[in-house]
């Protein structure tokens, strides 16, 4: 399954200087790499959704002149906020943004169509605008919700047909919520990032951490103050290293700073979430202050050892966090 009018991507870019200042050089490769976030998603062995293929192109044409200059900027670079819910709730929230080229234009003001893969084919659930910054939201209520399970999503432009897929997850009750970060605590630095966007290295993994989290049973929420521009490339690399399929979080921010920032911005993405969740994993300070802030106990929030060990030595010695430092144990802790 491939996004509409997607094309190959390579994530090295020459033109980008690596700093020692690594997060200078992630900000430097966000605005070059924009073509590609969201041209290439490829579903994982395990996908049991139904193939839609892709839905019909445009529907009409774009409302404004500037418009069509902003699509030929570059590859289309949109990408849909995963949807969490429950059959209990009353509405369901859509969300995402439309954007082009390098530099990750806005598409302000313009129409997009949400479709859902059903048996029968696409079906379109609602049509809404983007904002002055491209984002779009939706709300879905009664008969219009998604039913429980597993829902492969289509965000369309209506002015020129191009688009991004995402996905819809619907919890019945009793089904377990675990939220992981993934910088550090899944890759196997807290820095792999910078290095594939600005360098094209490949980032590797900690060991034995997709087999915990699909140990777990539980649906996975990635979690990560990456700006949602990688909203693609974070799918990809957890689809390839064969990580259970999961909802993303990724900051609405091009650049996230450690800190109080990556703080700010996690603390925001699980107040969003609005679902409870069993456990949290992390690997740093600021996921500890997020996840407890969130309501988890500290037999709930787990910590990978030992990158950030000094770091986390107060926390831990305080009874803050559960920490751990090899996977194969984690799934056997988690509630």
């Amino acid at each position: 399954m491939r996004a509409g009018n997607g094309t190959g991507v390579n994530w090295r870019e020459e033109s980008c200087v690596y700093w020692d200042m690594r997060w200078l050089a992630l900000g430097c490769a966000a605005i070059t790499m924009a073509c590609a976030v969201s041209s290439n998603m490829d579903a994982s062995a395990e996908e049991a959704l139904t193939d839609c293929g892709t839905p019909p192109g445009k529907d009409g044409s774009f409302r404004h002149t500037r418009s069509r200059a902003i699509a030929k900027l570059g590859e289309p670079t949109h990408r849909g906020v995963d949807v969490v819910a429950r059959t209990t709730d009353g509405t369901q929230r859509l969300g995402g943004k439309l954007a082009y080229g390098s530099t990750d234009k806005d598409l302000e003001d313009e129409d997009v169509t949400i479709f859902a893969c059903t048996p029968s084919g696409w079906h379109a659930m609602t049509t809404t605008t983007t904002d002055d910054e491209g984002r779009f939201e939706a709300t879905l209520a009664g008969a219009a919700r998604l039913g429980a399970g597993t829902h492969t999503l289509y965000a369309r432009v209506n002015g020129d047909g191009t688009g991004a897929f995402f996905y819809g997850f619907v919890l019945t009750p009793g089904q377990r919520v675990i939220v992981s970060d993934v910088d550090g605590t899944l890759t196997a630095s807290e820095n792999a990032i910078v290095e594939q966007v600005a360098l094209g290295t490949n980032i590797g993994i900690q060991e034995g951490s997709p087999e915990a989290l699909r140990e777990s049973g539980a649906l996975i929420v990635y979690l990560t103050a990456r700006g949602d521009q990688f909203t693609e490339l974070t799918r990809q690399w957890l689809d390839a290293r064969g990580y259970p399929r999961g909802a993303l979080r990724l900051a609405p921010s091009l650049l996230t700073l450690p800190g109080d920032g990556q703080l700010e911005a996690k603390q925001a993405l699980l107040a969003d979430l609005q679902i409870p969740i069993a456990a949290g994993i992390g690997n740093r300070s600021t996921d500890i202050h997020a996840y407890t802030h969130a309501g988890l106990t500290p037999d709930r929030i787990f910590i990978k050892l030992p990158e950030f060990t000094d770091e986390l030595e107060a926390q831990l010695a305080a009874g803050q966090a559960t920490s751990f430092e090899d996977y194969s144990l984690l799934a056997a802790q988690l509630p």
